[in-house]
């Protein structure tokens, strides 16, 4: 029987794609993204037996005209099987399944020298069937070379992966109770057809994808959905080839697509087509760039990419006394894609109601949801806090599950739980084991298709036009979140994702809008984990998040989210003494410390959370005595600054400075109540500077007044009272909010009108070992000390070591030497696989 794991009270963090996803640091890099796929993965594996595979999920056609002959059955006997020569099995294999006529209104393609023109990892598997009319061709190329067909993700149907050793390369091990590799080779063909199959889900609607594995003279069907994945045990398709044909035979020949696994409830629209045309007479109708919201209409506009299919979408629910209602909308190409095979998978779209083209757009999200106890769909949590009139949310328009009767589901969880009840019924006569039946926890959670619609349609973050803009805009949104929560309703997944822009024509200024409320959760209920799991997004996660996944998401969690998210633009958009921009967020937002086979919050940002500063330089190494700090010369504070007219940066207090100041002595008192610890480097604040005459901003909520406390004045005899109160900043909504409307009025400085600059962050993104040469620890350019910035305190400063608090659970920190400033050091190690 497989082994479980039982349901913690609080749901711990599963985290997802850390370097390679939306806001990893990290480039196009196909073995991290791969590894990050089967990590994500773990435990969500099956083999079962090849009948059992064929008896649930490949039907026989129920048309006796349709039945396949036995004389097909040894048609691939004489494909060649070759020790690392895969490349010579393509021709053959093909010629063989096209000659007999296996897939008539499909045609096989050999597509393993070229990627989708539109993917720029140009990964490809080695063959793929195609509906005929979309099957990719040899072209010729500006150079006269004829080119080999290229993969289209959009199009094909099934993939093929051909490997030549059916024990080296096989990515499932029958002797592991996980079913998972443990040798590197397996685990890269275990990453790859994850991948594909990542690629497939992404870029097509639907709800499960097959794939055919060819390994050496075996072969292994494969069945993945937003659960996990089903494999079939390996076969001799040589010997026994019949069960590899008639799978093929009848994929071919189903006389529904949905039994393929395409959504029935998403029609696709030819560009050319009627309606194709009406869209893109849509996307320019009122075109008018001077006007702030015609970002809606271009975001449209960009969406329809001919290189993605464009879809009409239902959607369906119940309204008042049960009377069903259906919708139809038309998207292209999703703003927004989750990574990762299970999970979620979610996708969101700009959409026009296709019953209304020329009518308002709307934000449509695709997404597989959570099936569990005290887990409410998005629209009715969106709706419970449109009627409390909380502000800065979406506005819901309608949202359902997808199917209506018919609700489509993911399998590969039901698969578990019936094999895992016969094994179970097996073992009744005994009382401990039927017993330990009953607390069987699945590792495969249950999805269910959903869509929800918004009318408010944001855009990211990334577009904002200032500093102060940033601020303002995420204020708006640590408003809308102090809002819900005092309506009994707490997020738990800030990121830079759900943070959005967007311009409110009836206030006619920009706004925040805090998006994506599906992982909130009431706090008027019972305390307990409703899940094996969630999934945060991994660089804008606290701290203590990151270091004890069991605990339960707080105020003072969400908050340092935000804090996370902020520093996360302005090191990319603003002026700062940063140089190596694309090293720091590697440290800072992506790098994790692994311990006992778990990922944990890296070093670097772990040492700038609970020192309370954020250095750059370190020449020197850490003193062994830890209540000793470092000379002032011997570090570098990170330093938001003016630009001049001269390209050079100018000494003058920026407000943001007094931001990260302010708020990173909140979280070093937090984090030092948690655990005893040494004294560390503070900072004092900026003086304040007189208002100035800027754009107008209507600041809600804010009186004039900041209600945050100081630490400036902390004395020894006191250290841990004024801790205590220091630290109750970061529990409650209001002082962020006063601090962050306090700069933003000007209380704390003037700020630069035209202080945001091009996207610091390089297009191919962080390389490993491209910095081997550079000093160690350098991340500042010359001259970072500039005048008016806080300074760390000096030699001889202390304080005592409090106590750990009561009030939130002890946090297991990085070591002394695995808390090192250093940013070029690497804080990854060999994950262990159980």
């Amino acid at each position: 029987m497989a082994e479980a794991t039982p349901l913690p009270s609080n749901t711990p963090v599963k985290h997802n794609r850390i370097e390679t996803g939306t806001f990893g640091a990290t480039g196009v890099d196909l073995t991290i993204k791969r590894r990050e796929l089967r990590t994500s993965m773990h435990q969500k594996f099956i083999v079962v037996s090849t009948d059992m595979f064929m008896e649930k999920y490949v039907p026989p056609l129920s048309d006796p005209a349709l039945q396949r002959v036995s004389a097909t059955d040894t048609i691939l006997k004489d494909v060649p099987v070759q020790s690392g020569s895969e490349v010579k099995m393509y021709e053959p294999l093909v010629k063989a399944l096209t000659d007999a006529g296996i897939c008539p209104k499909f045609k096989f393609a050999i597509t393993a020298s070229r990627g989708d023109i539109a993917d720029p990892s140009k990964e490809a598997p080695d063959i793929g069937l195609y509906p005929s009319r979309l099957t990719p061709h040899a072209v010729e190329g500006p150079d006269g070379k004829i080119h080999a067909p290229a993969t289209n993700w959009s199009a094909v149907e099934l993939c093929i992966e051909c490997k030549t050793s059916s024990a080296a390369h096989d990515p499932f091990d029958e002797t592991e109770l996980d079913n998972e590799p443990d040798t590197n080779m397996r685990k890269a063909v275990l990453g790859q057809i994850l991948s594909y199959a990542e690629f497939i889900l992404k870029r097509q609607q639907r709800m499960w994808v097959f794939m055919v594995l060819i390994l050496g003279s075996q072969c292994r069907l494969l069945r993945f959905d937003r659960a996990g994945v089903i494999a079939s045990q390996k076969f001799d398709y040589k010997t026994r080839g019949g069960t590899l044909i008639e799978f093929l035979w009848r994929y071919a020949r189903w006389p529904a697509a949905s039994t393929r696994g395409h959504d029935p409830t998403a029609t696709y629209i030819s560009p050319t087509s009627p309606t194709g045309k009406k869209m893109r007479r849509r996307a320019t109708q009122n075109k008018d760039e001077t006007k702030p919201e015609d970002y809606v209409r271009r975001l449209f506009e960009e969406s329809l990419d001919v290189r993605w299919p464009w879809w009409k979408l239902r959607v369906e629910g119940k309204g008042l006394k049960g009377k069903v209602w259906v919708r139809f909308f038309l998207v292209g190409k999703p703003n927004f894609f989750a990574s990762g095979v299970a999970g979620r998978g979610t996708k969101g779209f700009i959409a026009v109601d296709a019953n209304n083209i020329d009518g308002p757009f709307y934000y449509l999200k695709d997404a597989w949801r959570v099936i569990g106890l005290d887990i409410d769909m998005e629209g009715n949590i969106l709706q419970y806090l449109n009627n409390k009139a909380v502000e800065y949310i979406p506005t819901l328009e309608c949202h359902g599950d997808v199917g209506g009767r018919k609700k489509q589901m993911t399998e590969t969880d039901a698969l578990w739980a019936e094999i895992n009840e016969k094994e179970g019924g097996e073992d009744e006569k005994e009382e401990d084991d039927d017993n330990n039946k009953k607390d069987l926890i699945s590792p495969f959670k249950t999805h269910r298709h959903y869509r929800i619609v918004v009318k408010e349609v944001g855009q990211p973050m990334s577009e904002f036009t200032s500093s102060r803009q940033l601020v303002h805009v995420l204020r708006c949104c640590i408003l809308a979140h102090k809002e819900a929560y005092e309506a009994n309703v707490i997020h738990r997944d800030v990121s830079a994702g759900n943070v959005l822009l967007y311009y409110d024509k009836k206030a006619k200024q920009w706004c925040g809008l805090l998006n994506d409320w599906e992982m909130s959760k009431r706090t008027d209920l019972p305390d307990k984990g409703r899940q094996l799991d969630r999934t945060g997004t991994w660089q804008f996660m606290s701290a203590m998040a990151l270091m004890t996944p069991g605990k339960e998401i707080k105020v003072a969690d969400e908050l340092e989210s935000f804090f996370h998210v902020l520093l996360y633009f302005a090191i990319r958009f603003v002026y700062h003494n940063c140089e190596n921009v694309v090293d720091f967020m590697h440290e800072y937002f992506d790098t994790h410390n692994d311990i006992s086979g778990r990922p944990q919050c890296g070093a670097y940002k772990y040492s700038c959370i609970t020192n309370g500063c954020i250095l750059l330089t370190m020449a020197a190494t850490a003193s062994e005595d830890q209540n000793k700090t470092k000379d002032t010369e011997e570090m570098g504070l990170l330093t938001f600054c003016w630009p001049s007219t001269t390209g050079s940066l100018l000494p003058l207090p920026h407000p943001l400075n007094t931001v990260i100041t302010t708020f990173l002595q909140w979280t070093k008192a937090r984090y030092s109540l948690l655990k005893p610890k040494a004294s560390l480097p503070g900072h004092s604040t900026l003086e304040n500077l007189p208002p100035t005459n800027q754009d107008k901003i209507v600041l809600r909520s804010y009186n004039g007044t900041s209600q945050f406390s100081s630490s400036n004045r902390l004395k020894e005899a006191a250290a841990r009272k004024l801790a205590e109160d220091e630290a109750q900043n970061i529990h409650d909504h209001t002082p962020f909010s006063d601090l962050l409307g306090a700069v933003i009025h000007g209380d704390y400085g003037e700020w630069p009108l035209a202080d945001k600059t091009e996207d610091q962050l390089p297009k191919e993104g962080y390389k490993r070992d491209a910095d081997l040469k550079r000093p160690a620890n350098d991340h500042a350019k010359s001259g970072s000390m500039l005048g008016g910035i806080p300074q760390p305190l000096g030699k001889g400063s202390s304080q005592k070591r409090p106590v750990a608090a009561v009030e939130e659970p002890e946090v297991a920190g990085p070591s002394k030497n695995e808390k090192s400033l250093s940013l070029r050091r690497s804080t990854r190690t060999k994950r262990s696989r159980k």
